[in-house]
């Protein structure tokens, strides 16, 4: 009969019952620290099989390259708020971290995921995660976006090795159908050109009719970036766009400066809660939820106010860094040049003589531009914005303005094309499906896929081609009718 084998093998870890409460306990070895010192890790169950199923588990990640940390490890709300602050809001546009990333992680992802452990995220959370999501109205197209953030995310966490791969890599949250292009008619569009002829900043439309900028890429446009000495070879050059960024703190004390606004939860005495009225006005308590609370629906619970929260920098006194600024388009494909069709550089051409001309008689007339008395950076040669104050270098450098020769900010300006659509008896179509408009028209009088890419500063020409898809029919029509042309002539 063959000995039982007593000594347990190397690596195995050292498996024991405490006395003091009876727990079994493994110990595995793991080496030694960079300070010399051997580095343990400590796995405990009630039984002597359950530490062994830990201990296998925790080989097993150890071969796919996870080492799991000590301890309780982070918590997704508390990776996520790390990531968002230290590590994405470098990588990205501050616009997008202000306008998509920000919002998404601390409205959705946080309150969905906040108390699950980092290493114990599986795909079977994050769909459900989505699916209260979903259940709560949010949009097919919005869940994706939340889906890729969070992926990205996680990505990085695997690469740290803080989890042993992405759960994200498995779940494929359902893809809404895309929203059909529906631009405006030729006729509509040339009932707008009529329109704006005689209005302020109407060859803004007109721009955004024939050459097809973003928003805030017609927005942020300077003179500079026009070439008009020639009209019939007149280019436009995109290099910034007009965009509203979050307020900072100026202030020493950014957390005082905002203590009037910080969202507080009451204290469990009502008697003790310094926002009971002393007119008698009745003030109903809001305490934090519980963990699994059953009040509110998923991401619908009150959010307060951290205790070292330094935000509310738009009521400071001494805000910097805010407001409207210039800031470079969001790819490098979105830096382009594009040539003008003769009859929208006349156009331009007789706005900037009429804005010289409004200038000069408009005592109300300010700008917008650098200033020396709240930037202290001296603008160098043949720089056209500013680059710490974000403003162009000359104050009248703006091609679109209020009548003051201040920017024009976003919602104005949607304000302004909804008016005119409904003056004109129109169909609401958003100021973007002008941009829609000059694709199609260009790819319908059979201008180079490439071309139209270029034009509009997408990343590829196939982007273009599947974003364009509705204006295939016609042009394959107009392919069969040359076809045939050229092989049986055309009907007399």
């Amino acid at each position: 009969m063959a000995r039982r084998k007593s000594r347990r093998q190397h690596g195995e870890g050292s498996i024991y019952q405490r006395k003091k409460d009876g727990r079994w306990v493994c110990e595995l070895h793991l080496g030694y620290k960079p300070d010399g010192r051997p580095d343990r890790r400590y796995l405990y169950g009630d039984t002597s099989d359950e530490v062994i199923e830990k201990r296998r588990k925790f080989w097993q990640a150890q071969d796919d390259g996870f080492t799991p940390a000590k301890g309780r490890g982070r918590t997704v709300g508390e990776w996520l708020a790390h990531w968002l602050s230290n590590i994405v809001k470098a990588q990205v546009r501050e616009s997008t971290w202000h306008k998509s990333y920000r919002p998404k992680v601390e409205n959705y992802l946080i309150p969905g995921l906040n108390r699950i452990l980092l290493k114990e995220l599986d795909e079977d959370r994050v769909e459900k995660l989505y699916a209260r999501l979903k259940a709560d109205g949010l949009a097919p197209a919005t869940i994706l976006q939340i889906h890729a953030i969070l992926s990205r995310a996680l990505k990085i966490a695997a690469k740290r090795k803080l989890i042993p791969r992405n759960p994200c890599s498995f779940v494929a949250p359902a893809r809404g159908d895309r929203a059909e292009i529906v631009p405006p008619e030729r006729n509509e569009a040339a009932a707008i050109l009529q329109a704006v002829a005689t209005r302020w900043n109407g060859a803004r439309w007109a721009l955004a009719l024939s050459v097809g900028p973003r928003q805030g890429e017609a927005l942020g446009l300077t003179w500079p970036m026009l070439d008009l000495s020639d009209l019939d070879h007149a280019t436009i050059r995109i290099a910034w766009e007009l965009a509203r960024v979050p307020w900072q703190h100026g202030c020493e004390d950014p957390k005082m400066c905002g203590d009037r606004l910080h969202k507080r939860p009451c204290p469990p005495d009502p008697a003790d809660c310094p926002k009971v009225r002393p007119t008698g006005r009745r003030h109903v308590c809001q305490r934090p939820c519980p963990s699994r609370c059953s009040e509110h629906q998923a991401g619908q619970c009150p959010t307060w106010c951290p205790d070292d929260c330094v935000k509310h920098a738009s009521t400071c006194k001494q805000r910097i860094g805010g407001g409207l600024v210039l800031t470079e388009p969001k790819s490098a494909k979105s830096k382009r040049t594009a040539a003008l069709p003769r009859r929208m550089a006349e156009l331009l051409n007789a706005h900037q003589t009429w804005q010289e001309a409004q200038r000069v008689g408009n005592p109300a007339w300010v700008g917008w531009g650098h200033d020396s008395q709240t930037c202290d950076r001296r603008p160098r040669a043949r720089e056209t914005v500013c680059p710490k104050c974000r403003k162009p270098t000359k104050r009248d450098a703006l091609v679109f303005t209020q009548s003051n020769g201040t920017p024009i900010d976003g919602r104005r300006d949607w304000q302004e094309w909804t008016d005119l659509l409904a003056e004109l008896g129109l169909p609401h179509y958003r100021p973007h499906d002008s941009r829609h408009f000059a694709a199609t028209t260009a790819l319908e009088e059979d201008v180079d896929v490439v071309v139209v890419q270029e034009m509009l500063g997408h990343a590829t020409s196939a982007f273009t081609q599947s974003t364009y898809q509705h204006v295939r029919p016609k042009l394959q029509r107009q392919a069969a009718d040359k076809i045939g042309g050229a092989l049986w002539g055309s009907d007399t």
